[in-house]
C-alpha cells in the first residue's frame, strides 16, 4: 500500500511534462517567424503603447463656460420709424444676456412698436383662417393657435391689402408686419461680424485633482485687452477673444458664400413666407474646444484647441428667430414693444481627455502585447504543416500518431 501512495505521489507531484520541440533550419519559415514577431512588436509599442498611450490612466473633463459679448451697431434709417436713428449695444442684440453653454447674436430685426391690447384686424399673411366674407365666417371667441388674438365676430376691410376683408381680433395691437426693414437680401446690423466674445472655459480632471483654465496664466490684462483668437499664429491661437466673423471664417463645413450669406438669416421672400434658398441662411453655428492633456509632462503644456463648425446643412426651415418684447407704461395704458429678432445661435461644447502613468495599465497592455507573440508560433506551425511543401516530412517529425494500443502500452509502461 506504501509503495503504491509512493509511486503515485511520484507520478504526480514530481514529474515535469514539455512538448516536443522541432527546430527547422529554413530561412523562408525563419523570415516568416520574425516578420510576424516584428509585426507584433510593432503593433504593441507603436499603437498601443504609443498611439493610444497604453501606459496611462485616463479621466475625462468637467466643464464650466461662460461668455461675453462686446460691440456696438449704428443704424440711421429715419425713413423707417421702427428703426430710426439709433445705437444698438450688447443689451440690444444679446438677448438673453445669458444662456447655458450658448449665445444668440441678433443681425436682423422686424419690430412692431407701440402694441397695446385691444381690437384691430387679423396679420393678412394668416389668410387660411383669417380672411372672411361676412361677420358669420369669425366666430365669436375663437381663438387659432397661429392668430395674434381672440376674434371679436366682426369681419373688417384690410389696411393691409386690398380688396381683402379678415376677421377682427382682440390682442396686442396693431399686429406684426413680417417684413425685413431693408428687405431679404440686406442685414440691418453689418458691423456684427466686427462683434467679439470672451470665452471663459474652466476644467477639471477629478482623478488626477488638475484644473485647467482657457485663460492661461501667461496671460497678461494687456494681452488680453488686445489679443483677437488667430488659429495660424503660437501665440494667438489660445486667445479666448473671437470676432464673430472669425468664427465664421474659419468655421469646417462652411462655404465662403454662406459665409458671405450667413448674417441674413430667416431670410423670407413675399406674401408666401416661402424661405429664400438663394441666399440660405445658417443660423446654427458650433464651437467646439477640446482639451487633450498628458500629465506626464508639465500642466502648463495642457491647452485647448477650438474648431467652428455650422450645424445646418439643408434647405428648408434653415435659420433662427424668436420674439420678445419691451413693455412699458403710457398715459396710463400697459403697451410693449415686440421684436422679432433674426440671428446667429452659437453653441458651446467641451470636450476632453488627460492621462497620466499607470503602473497597472502599463504592465496589463504590455503582458497582453507579450502574449500576442505566441501568435507567431501559431501562425507559422500553420504555414509549415499545410502549406510548404515538404509540409509531410514536418508533420511526421512533430507529430507521432500511434494506436489506441500503442498509447496505452506507452502510458502503462511510464506509469
Amino acid at each position: 500500500m506504501a509503495a503504491s501512495i509512493k509511486k503515485f505521489l511520484s507520478a504526480t507531484l514530481f514529474e515535469y511534462e514539455t512538448q516536443k520541440v522541432i527546430a527547422i533550419s529554413s530561412y523562408k519559415i525563419g523570415l516568416i517567424y520574425r516578420g510576424i514577431q516584428m509585426l507584433i512588436v510593432t503593433y504593441v509599442i507603436g499603437w498601443v503603447m504609443l498611439r493610444e498611450k497604453g501606459y496611462q490612466s485616463f479621466d475625462t473633463v468637467v466643464s464650466g463656460v461662460t461668455t461675453k459679448l462686446k460691440g456696438l451697431e449704428y443704424t440711421n434709417y429715419t425713413n423707417i420709424s421702427a428703426i430710426g436713428d439709433r445705437i444698438w449695444d450688447v443689451a440690444d442684440w444679446a438677448v438673453p444676456p445669458q444662456m447655458n453653454s450658448a449665445f444668440f447674436v441678433t443681425t436682423n430685426v422686424v419690430i412692431t412698436k407701440n402694441q397695446s391690447q385691444t381690437t384691430c384686424e387679423e396679420d393678412k399673411d394668416n389668410k387660411w383662417h383669417a380672411s372672411c366674407k361676412n361677420d358669420s365666417d369669425c366666430t365669436k371667441g375663437d381663438v387659432h393657435m397661429l392668430g395674434w388674438g381672440v376674434k371679436t365676430g366682426r369681419c373688417v376691410n384690410s389696411s393691409r391689402e386690398a380688396e381683402l376683408r379678415v376677421c377682427e381680433i382682440y390682442g396686442w395691437c396693431p399686429t406684426e408686419q413680417d417684413i425685413l426693414p431693408l428687405g431679404d437680401d440686406k442685414v440691418l446690423m453689418t458691423r456684427v461680424k466686427n462683434f467679439t466674445v470672451l470665452i471663459k472655459n474652466s476644467v477639471e480632471f477629478p482623478k488626477f485633482g488638475i484644473k485647467r483654465r482657457n485663460i492661461l496664466d501667461s496671460m497678461s490684462k494687456n494681452y488680453l485687452r488686445q489679443c483677437n483668437y488667430r488659429p495660424d499664429s503660437e501665440v494667438d491661437k489660445y486667445c479666448p477673444i473671437f470676432k464673430l466673423g472669425d468664427i465664421i471664417k474659419h468655421g469646417q463645413a462652411i462655404s465662403q458664400e454662406d459665409a458671405k450669406q450667413i448674417w441674413i438669416t430667416g431670410v423670407y421672400t413675399g406674401g408666401a413666407r416661402k424661405l429664400n434658398v438663394t441666399h440660405p441662411p445658417a443660423g446654427m453655428v458650433a464651437i467646439d474646444i477640446h482639451w487633450e492633456c498628458n500629465f506626464d509632462y508639465d500642466e502648463e503644456f495642457c491647452k485647448p484647441e477650438y474648431k467652428f463648425r455650422n450645424l445646418e446643412d439643408g434647405q428648408v426651415g434653415r435659420g433662427w428667430n424668436f420674439r420678445h418684447a419691451y413693455h412699458y407704461v403710457e398715459d396710463g395704458i400697459h403697451k410693449r414693444t415686440l421684436v422679432k429678432a433674426y440671428g446667429i445661435q452659437f453653441f458651446i461644447s467641451v470636450t476632453g481627455r488627460g492621462g497620466k502613468f499607470d503602473i497597472l495599465n502599463f504592465t496589463m497592455n504590455l503582458g497582453s502585447g507579450l502574449a500576442l507573440l505566441t501568435l507567431a508560433t501559431v501562425l507559422c506551425d500553420i504555414i509549415v504543416l499545410n502549406i510548404m511543401r515538404k509540409r509531410k516530412k514536418y508533420r511526421q517529425a512533430k507529430i507521432d500518431k500511434v494506436g489506441l494500443l500503442a498509447a496505452l502500452t506507452v502510458a502503462y509502461e511510464n506509469s
